[in-house]
């Protein structure tokens, strides 16, 4: 699960109650998803349908979008109600730093069953103690982790979330931190970057997620050397393909395949 967080800067959050299909963003006008889809790709964005957890028929009128800005240092999220697809298009997503934390949770049960028999039973338990701030979503990627979670504006994507530990790392990232028995990874980060931070918070026990900021990579064959700052260190470890030993989503029928990290060396470097 190390280093599978799917890679972002950016994520646009969009109201749509009522059932999503397999493909998230056929439910609108095939011309105005196009066009989304090829702004998303512009900003680096990823795109997530999401709605109230519970059963909410659809009904017309104004919906709430939000961008958030996940690149380290830059992380904020700000909230537009819109009446159409095209404010949302015509916005130039720009994000000043902060707003409250949002965190969404696959619910997308059309491209994954498991996403909904495990997704919406935590975001059900986990948002009245943060109301307004828990969403179910669509697709977020690695449907074999359900029930998945990442969490805005730092774009940590977490996996095989329960109630439980789902009440563990929102009250954590209130506090400022992440636990990272859950993390697949920072989506902001390319995924040697993703695997050497996780690693690292684990050999060190480092909690903040202000802490541990990369400020270089250097890979040799199947190796890869990370330094960061917050503390000064640098993380060596190596990668390695494997078969999951599991099919990658609930209806797949073949095995999969993925990558294991193994460190090899974590050294504190002179700042």
């Amino acid at each position: 699960m190390v280093a599978t967080a799917p890679p972002g800067q950016r994520w646009l959050l969009i109201e749509r109650e009522g059932a999503w299909p397999s493909r998230a963003l056929d439910v609108f006008d095939p011309f105005e998803a196009h066009a989304l889809s090829q702004k998303a790709a512009a900003y680096e964005a990823r795109i997530s349908l999401i709605r109230r957890p519970g059963r909410h028929p659809r009904t017309p009128g104004p919906f709430r979008w939000a961008i958030a800005d996940i690149r380290p240092g830059h992380e904020g999220i700000r909230w537009s109600l819109g009446e159409s697809l095209e404010e949302v298009l015509a916005d130039n997503w720009h994000v000043e730093r902060g707003g409250d934390p949002v965190a969404i949770v696959c619910a997308h049960s059309k491209h994954d069953v498991c996403c909904a028999l495990r997704g919406r039973p935590v975001a059900a338990a986990v948002e009245p103690m943060w109301p307004g701030q828990v969403w179910e979503c669509s697709h977020l990627g690695g449907d074999r982790f359900a029930a998945t979670m990442v969490l805005l504006p730092h774009g940590l994507s977490f996996g095989r979330v329960d109630a439980g530990s789902g009440f563990e790392i929102l009250d954590a990232y209130h506090r400022g931190e992440v636990l990272s028995a859950h993390l697949r990874g920072r989506n902001a980060y390319e995924r040697h970057v993703q695997a050497a931070d996780i690693l690292a918070r684990r050999a060190l026990g480092h909690t903040q997620i202000a802490g541990l900021q990369p400020v270089s990579v250097t890979p040799s064959g199947a190796e890869v050397e990370v330094v960061f700052t917050q503390p000064d260190v640098r993380v060596r470890l190596r990668e390695q393909e494997v078969n999951l030993g599991t099919p990658a989503t609930c209806r797949a029928l073949r095995i999969g395949t993925g990558f294991e990290y193994e460190l090899l060396a974590l050294d504190r470097v002179a700042p």
